[in-house]
């Protein structure tokens, strides 16, 4: 029986991939695109405390005054320690676990025969009830489609996509909660999937589509159950950035020496952008720059060590008052799921932040020189890997991973990930249009006075194209800017008496 469930999670992710789940031009199975409208049904409620049963129109328990919650008849319980839930319960009360729906085995209308059903047979009915289920959606029948994708679930509660689906009709009924519980249940399932199917690139990008919709539904929770989830989303990530810490501190902390020399730096005049001429020689003494781009975990790390301390003292002196370094913008703070994916680089950080975290790892931001000579080497080429651009080397466009260090081939000739494409990178620089006219041709640090903006350079996955995406090109952002697009990487001053250590 375990293997029959193995076989039908691959099937339920292989058509929650390709048929049920983001379709991009239909709105029925996108829940952003998706308003909240007022149920209209009078679905029976049941009070959690003494489980009473009350009609639709009736709010609380007569009885003990108990907010009542709307009757779903299917049984749920712990996947951890099976114990069955009370009515009204969305978490085991012994280690807060998300709640799913009890495995069909268990059910005491289970029907023993489907054991004897093959899994193409149990698929096709799966399917029969999506698609009747999706019908109805269409014709804005909800309560009748949410009977068809329940009858589905009760075949397999681990179809992804059918929670998903589920999650959208709950969502149109403004039943939050509920819509809330099988996005939870989305992603329990996403954790038991196989390693090689977590590495896609499209269940990168669904599975944190999906933790976004659950960010934007907890908006609007009580506080009291809003706290209760946060804490637990908290105690999640923090177990999962602890062990990607353990296995990848190493490799993410990795540095590379870039060895003392001249490269050409700039573009020439047929490139038509002022700025980055004249093409000039630039002498470099020896240092060492980051593999890769600093990553969620690492970052994460070093929030931890800021709030627990509140040391400041690596600091840009001139930061600004009261910056506790979390990233985010106006509207997507450090509680936004994307955070919770330890192998995704930083974003959303200004420049006084990744500035504070060079100099808390024992680093520092790289110039602008040593950053171009990093990504393009000595020669002057256009690209990492040379003078003509080829998408499927760099991490760009709507296909491109969000997982550092995935592109191999794109690497720059010293050996670092994802200079073009992923995020662009604060440099510690300040920007001058025509600093290259009067730049020293030995490492040159930029202008020696505030000009009110810093460097930031490599295009990142979100540029428009490929012309953005040159070694040479110039970027600047005030240093209190933040954006999706803009990580960074490290640098470090290169001592030939400390060896190996100094690698890190």
């Amino acid at each position: 029986m375990k293997s029959f469930y193995v076989i039908m999670l691959s099937i339920a992710f292989n058509l929650f991939l390709c048929n049920v789940l983001f379709s991009q031009n239909t709105d029925e199975n996108n829940l952003e695109n998706t308003p909240i409208t007022e149920a209209n049904t009078a679905k029976n409620k049941l009070c959690p405390e003494c489980s009473r049963v009350y009609p639709g129109d009736v709010s609380f328990c007569s009885i003990d005054g108990k907010q009542l919650v709307e009757y779903d008849a299917v049984d749920l319980i712990c996947p951890t320690c099976k114990e069955k839930a009370k009515p009204g319960e969305n978490f085991c009360k012994k280690d807060g676990t998300p709640l799913i729906i009890q495995p069909i085995e268990d059910q005491k209308d289970f029907n023993e025969s489907i054991e004897n059903l093959t899994p193409a047979e149990i698929a096709q009915k799966i399917q029969t009830y999506v698609d009747e289920g999706n019908r109805l959606k269409k014709e804005e029948k909800y309560a009748e489609a949410l009977n068809e994708f329940k009858k589905a679930v009760l075949l397999h509660s681990d179809n992804v996509s059918i929670h998903f689906s589920m999650a959208g009709i709950y969502w149109k009924l403004a039943n939050q909660q509920q819509a809330l519980f099988h996005l939870d249940a989305c992603e329990e399932l996403f954790e038991a999937l196989p390693e090689e199917q977590k590495s896609h690139v499209n269940y990168q990008r669904i599975r944190e589509d999906v933790d976004t919709y659950i960010y934007k539904l907890e908006k609007g929770l009580p506080p009291e159950e809003k706290e209760k989830r946060n804490k637990r989303a908290l105690e999640k990530r923090n177990k999962k950035m602890k062990a990607a810490l353990e296995k990848n501190r190493d490799k993410w902390s990795e540095m590379i020496l870039i060895p003392a020399g001249k490269f050409i730096m700039g573009s020439k005049e047929d490139e038509f952008i002022p700025e980055e001429t004249p093409q000039h020689e630039v002498y470099l003494d020896a240092y060492y720059i980051d593999k890769y781009e600093v990553t969620n975990a690492l970052y994460w790390e070093f929030l931890q060590y800021i709030n627990e301390t509140g040391d400041h003292s690596k600091c840009y002196p001139q930061e600004p008052k009261d910056k506790n370094h979390a990233p985010g913008t106006l509207h997507t703070n450090w509680d936004y799921p994307y955070y919770d994916y330890p192998d995704y680089p930083v974003s959303r950080v200004d420049w006084y932040d990744a500035y504070a975290y060079a100099a808390w790892a024992g680093k520092r931001l790289p110039t602008e020189a040593e950053w171009e000579k990093a990504a393009r080497g000595t020669d002057g080429r256009r690209y990492p890997w040379g003078n003509v651009w080829d998408s499927t080397l760099a991490n760009v466009g709507p296909s491109g991973s969000l997982k550092i260090g995935s592109y191999e081939t794109g690497k720059s000739i010293y050996g670092c990930y994802d200079v073009i494409g992923s995020v662009s990178e604060w440099c510690n620089d300040w920007y001058h249009p025509e600093y290259y006219q009067k730049s020293p041709s030995m490492n040159p640090q930029g202008p020696d006075y505030s000009t009110g903006v810093r460097i930031i350079k490599g295009a990142s996955l979100f540029a428009p194209y490929a012309y953005k995406m040159r070694c040479a090109v110039r970027i600047f952002g005030k240093p209190e800017d933040r954006n999706k697009s803009i990580g960074f990487r490290c640098a470090k001053d290169y001592n030939p008496e400390a060896g190996e250590n100094s690698k890190k």
